[in-house]
């Protein structure tokens, strides 16, 4: 998931220095050996106590040592665009766990890659979205059983939770909440519970030896809103959920649906504080921190929407397909004009061709007219908030993303198409956020660029000028965000993995 309970999403080693050529600290990358786009990284780099690196992608996972050879494959068993692996994985004691979109959770030996077991956890399946399955006490947590979307731009969220023995994959409970979840990321206080978030921002904790509820909070099927982001759990004893009030359909259309950012005590569920009617939803998930020495617990978020589908597939939905349908009929109805009195053999070729003519003409002036109301700019903040009363602290505006899509995914849509895979990205507006010791902020954005923002100066601000850096990686980024250990920090866009060191 994100590390160590009481401290997720932060890292006990700093990286890096004032310096914002974050290239040169570039040691090395990695892409799939047939191509850039030939497979989708969809797991964050996990990092053991050698420093080797692993990452899962939708064909396998691998292994590579600290100086990028590849020390091990696994591969999915029919790989196709049905069947892949479509979380983050978790690593604990020598096993590292994942799963496949059929249903399927898998234990390979973190030494060698072996399969050590695998069971079927959902005969329904797994959602293909990119959630995180996590261990911990010998358990593993997998949300399962997607449903059907509600509508055709809608994904499927899942509705049941299953914890499984880590050493055998044997199921232990399952539990059902009254709201589905959606890139699940479960935390562990280290109390024996769990707390996760559901998808449109409400909270469950749970007990970890039953599966049985302690307390809920904010939980409505009946409440619009949706995030592609989730929670975080603060050392403080707050646990906090994110949201946006627009829903699935609706979060790449318009900033017009507000988000919110809410903090609720552990130990009894109690709501602390609540941020709402934020300018734009919030589609990634918190880091709780000290940003610099001596100084309060701040929670961080990214503000701002995802991006949409590449402007080529946006062209067939919304002009050439409504175009084409217009143009069948005006072409119908030009026949029906024009054959009065012509011979049968006319009238018939008229009916066949001047349809498909007008709709030919239609689905191309369709494609051209529709581009000026399609979104094609993204602003995105980067915010700051007191941890304990969710006080504004500071705000940085990062460089508006003007396209369609996010970055990669118009790039890559032929290679992808071409094999039959998964055709898109489609990653969150960030990656989560992780937090070196020195209270430097690490994230990837969907314009495809790495971030650091650090308040050097101790101004209470953020220079956009001065403390913010970036590294243009040229794709976007899935929810796991970078990982940081001794000397190094590893992070997965959508295609391309890198490895950055130390200078």
């Amino acid at each position: 998931g994100r590390g160590h309970p009481r401290h997720y999403g932060q890292s006990p080693y700093s990286f890096g220095g004032a310096s914002c050529n974050l290239s040169a600290n570039l040691r090395w990358s990695w892409q799939h050996p047939d191509g850039r786009y030939n497979t989708i990284i969809i797991g964050k780099p996990l990092i053991d106590n050698e420093r080797n690196i692993y990452i899962s992608s939708m064909d396998g996972v691998r292994k590579f040592d600290i100086d990028g050879r590849v020390l091990w494959t696994w591969s999915v068993f029919n790989f196709t665009d049905k069947r892949y692996v479509p979380n983050n994985p978790a690593i604990m004691d020598g096993r590292l766990y994942n799963c496949l979109t059929t249903g399927e959770l898998f234990a390979l030996s973190m030494e060698t890659g072996e399969l050590l077991w695998e069971v079927m956890a959902s005969a329904k399946g797994i959602g293909g979205d990119t959630a995180f399955v996590t261990a911990t006490q010998g358990i593993v947590l997998l949300d399962v059983d997607p449903s059907q979307p509600a509508g055709p731009l809608s994904g499927r969220k899942n509705n049941r939770i299953v914890a499984f023995d880590s050493s055998d994959g044997s199921e232990l409970w399952d539990f059902t909440p009254d709201v589905g979840v959606w890139n699940f990321l479960p935390h562990f206080p280290d109390d024996g519970t769990a707390v996760f978030q559901t998808w449109n921002g409400g909270a469950y904790r749970l007990n970890l030896s039953d599966g049985t509820p302690i307390w809920s909070q904010g939980v409505d099927s009946n409440v619009d809103g949706w995030t592609d982001g989730g929670p975080a759990l603060g050392p403080n004893g707050l646990f906090y959920t994110t949201r946006s009030e627009a829903t699935m359909e609706k979060s790449p259309f318009s900033e017009a649906g507000s988000g919110g950012l809410a903090a609720y005590r552990v130990s009894d569920g109690e709501l602390v504080w609540n941020r709402s009617g934020l300018e734009q939803g919030i589609y990634t998930y918190p880091v709780v921190g000290r940003l610099a020495e001596g100084a309060p617990l701040s929670v961080v978020t990214g503000v701002g929407s995802l991006a949409f589908f590449p402007l080529q597939i946006q062209f067939i939905i919304f002009g050439a397909l409504p175009g084409a349908m217009v143009g069948f009929l005006i072409g119908m109805f030009w026949a029906l004009c024009k054959c009065r009195g012509m011979s049968p053999q006319a009238t018939m070729c008229a009916f066949l061709l001047r349809p498909l003519v007008a709709a030919a003409v239609c689905a191309l002036l369709g494609s051209v007219a529709v581009v000026p109301f399609l979104k094609g700019a993204y602003p995105y903040s980067v915010q700051a908030f007191d941890a304990e009363t969710g006080e504004p602290q500071w705000r940085v505006e990062l460089p508006t993303w003007r396209w369609y899509c996010a970055a990669g995914d118009e790039e890559g849509l032929a290679t992808r198409r071409k094999n039959g895979h998964r055709q898109l990205c489609l990653p969150p507006a960030s990656s989560y956020m992780t937090l070196d010791a020195q209270g430097a902020i690490y994230f990837g954005h969907l314009d495809g660029r790495l971030y650091r923002i650090k308040d050097w100066n101790g101004d209470g601000r953020i220079d956009a000028g001065t403390e913010v850096c970036a590294f243009e990686a040229g794709s976007g980024f899935l929810t796991g965000g970078p990982s940081i250990a001794p000397g190094v920090l590893a992070v997965a866009s959508c295609d391309t993995l890198y490895v950055f060191g130390d200078p």
